[in-house]
Parts: C-alpha cells; structure tokens; sequence
C-alpha cells in the first residue's frame, strides 16, 4: 500500500495530531502574553518601589533640611533684630552726640535770629526780608547764593511760562492754528517775564532801597548765622564718619551677635553632620525596610513567572514533539491538506462512501473543487 493507501483511521488520527498541534499552539499563544503582562506587573511593581524609595528618602532629607533651616531662619531673624537695635543705639547716642558738639553754634544761631528779627522790626522792615530766601534773591553773597538766585529766576521766568504753553496747547490752543499758537504764546511768555521783573523791582525798590542800611546790617547776621550752620555741619559730618565706636557703649550687642554667630556655626555643623549621616546610613536603611516590606509581593511574581516560564518550556517541547509527529501526515497529506478543516472535509467524502482512502478523497476534493 503507497502512502496515500491510508484510510479513515489515518485520517482521525492525523486530525487528533493537528488539533493537539493548534491547541498547544493556542496555549503557547496564551502563556506568552501572561508572561508579558507578568513582566509588565513585575517591571511597574519595582517602579513603585523605586519611587516609593525616592520619596520617602526625598521626605525624610527635606524634613531634616527644614528643621535646620527653620532653626538657622530664626536665629537671622534675632541678629537682624539685634543689629537694628544697634543701629538705633548707635545713631541715638550720635546725634545725642552732635547736638552736644554743637548745642553753642545752635545756641547763637537762634541769638543771632532773634537779634536779626528784632533789628528789623524795629526798623519796620518786612518780616519777610529777614529770611534766607530774601538775601539769596536780593543780596546774593558767595557762589551758592548766586547760583540759587539765577536757577530760580530762570525757572520762574522761562519754566513756568513753558509748563503753561504746553498745557494750553493741549486744551484752549488744541483747535488753533499753530501760527497763531506760536503767536499767542510768544505773548504770553513776554507778559509773563515783563510781569516777573515788575514784581522783582517792586520788591527790590520797597525793601533793599528803602532799608538799604538794615537789609546790609541784615546781611552780617545772615553771614554769621551761615557761618555757624556751616561749623555745625562740619562737626556732623565729622562725628557720622567717625569709625571708633567705643565710645557708644555697643559691647553687649556685639557679644550677642558674637554669639549668635557661633550658635549659627553650629547649627550649620549640625545640619551637615546629620544630612551626611542620613546619606549614609539612614537612606539605606530606609531602602532596606521598603523593600523588605514590598518584597513579598515582588517574589510572588517573580515565582508566578517562573511557573509559567517552566509551564512555557514544557509546552515547547510538546509542541515540538507534537509538529515532529505530524512529519508523517504531511508526507502523505501534503503541507497544504494537513489542517483541521481539511482533514474533517477527507474524513467526511470516506464516511460519505464517495471514497475509501485518503488519495481518493483528495482526488474526489479536487475534481469537485
């Protein structure tokens, strides 16, 4: 009998060795993709734990950060309160200081005051011409005065008109023509500056020519007066610059802020010590207690996968028996006849009485097809 002599019971038993070759398949198929989804669970419970690790390491270091920082915050809050009294210490018994250096120039400053009002009054000079702006405006003397006098008169006679122009080129002048803008405000700026002297001489004519011998006797009190402010300000500047402050009595803050200093030297200390003793030690033990406490569900799916890698291994080799098995259905069925489908279509031209072995079923299979 040739090979293709096989009857029904050849046929079954090829069909039997092709579903057991699909069904291992199938189930190779299967155990392939728990095995990902298995490695997938492993893979993403080790991540947990990883962060789980991270944060809490993360946690821990900052809380011991902030415990330090929190400390070392309020010992710079104290020195700041510390070197503000100082401060204010310091600055006290300085113009306590000054006023004493110069209580007599402040003393014949207000004398001389006095002494200059009253020569005016009784001469019935205008109280006003007493002043330091009057004898800067009136009888300048020195460069300053001088200076003063001309910024001023500059900025009452041009700066003012310029300010009021511009303004009135925004509002009242907005619909006229720039010409006669021009024009209007050319007057406006004569009449301004020609009503600027007027007042000027008025002033000058009533009060410098008309008490002429006063405002000049005026003047030797003003420069008096300058004089001593002068000294004063000397004196002041002098005592602010002043470097020696032993003389203000400062040891006790500076022992605090002495001691604040070491405190904070410490706390630094202290803090470095116990972030590298957590880096250290305490970072691994805390890994160590995750992992012990997690472990256990990772060593679950590490066992579930080796089971299923050895159920993996096992079905292989069945598989592999199995196709190795089905060598001899292929020699006589040929590749392309050897699936299920097929074989039950054979299985059924026998059963039907169409054919009695397998040559003819197939041959019966093709002249129909």
């Amino acid at each position: 009998m040739d090979d293709f002599t096989e009857g029904l019971g050849f046929l079954e038993n090829a069909r039997d060795a092709v579903h057991k070759r699909d069904d291992l398949r199938k189930f190779i198929d299967q155990k392939k993709d728990i095995l990902k989804k298995m490695e997938k669970d492993i893979a993403a419970e080790e991540k947990d734990i990883a962060d789980e690790i991270n944060s809490t390491i993360k946690k821990k270091r900052n809380s011991i950060e902030d415990s330090f920082d929190k400390k070392i915050d309020d010992r710079k809050s104290d020195v700041k309160k510390i070197e503000k009294n100082r401060k204010k210490d310091k600055s006290d018994q300085v113009n306590a200081r000054v006023a004493e250096a110069t209580k007599d120039y402040h003393a014949q400053n207000k004398t001389l005051e006095d002494e200059l009002k009253d020569l005016f009054k009784s001469n019935g000079v205008p109280k006003f011409c007493s002043g330091k702006f009057y004898y800067t405006l009136f009888n300048p003397k020195g460069f300053g005065e001088v200076m003063t006098k001309l910024l001023f008169l500059v900025t009452v006679a041009l700066g003012v008109p310029a300010v009021v122009v511009l303004l009135l080129w925004k509002t009242t002048f907005a619909g006229v023509a720039r010409e006669k803008k021009l024009l209007y405000s050319i007057i406006f700026a004569v009449v301004w500056i020609i009503f600027c002297i007027v007042i000027y001489f008025i002033i000058y004519i009533n009060t410098k020519v008309r008490y002429i011998d006063t405002i000049r006797k005026g003047r030797r009190y003003r420069d008096a007066i300058k004089k001593n402010t002068s000294s004063v300000n000397k004196i002041t500047d002098s005592i602010n610059k002043d470097k020696d402050e032993s003389q203000y009595n400062l040891s006790e803050y500076d022992k605090k802020l002495k001691d604040m200093d070491k405190n904070m030297d410490r706390l630094m200390s202290e803090k470095k010590d116990a972030l590298k003793e957590f880096d250290k030690k305490t970072k691994d033990e805390i890994t160590k207690d995750i992992k012990k406490k997690r472990q256990k569900k990772l060593d679950e799916l590490a066992k579930q996968k080796d089971l299923i890698k050895a159920e993996l291994e096992k079905s292989s080799e069945e598989l592999n028996a199995a196709e190795n098995g089905l060598g001899k259905y292929i020699r006589v069925l040929g590749e392309e006849n050897c699936s299920a489908e097929m074989i039950e279509k054979l299985i059924g031209v026998i059963q039907s009485g169409r054919a009695y072995t397998a040559r003819e079923a197939i041959g019966y299979l093709k002249f129909k097809g």
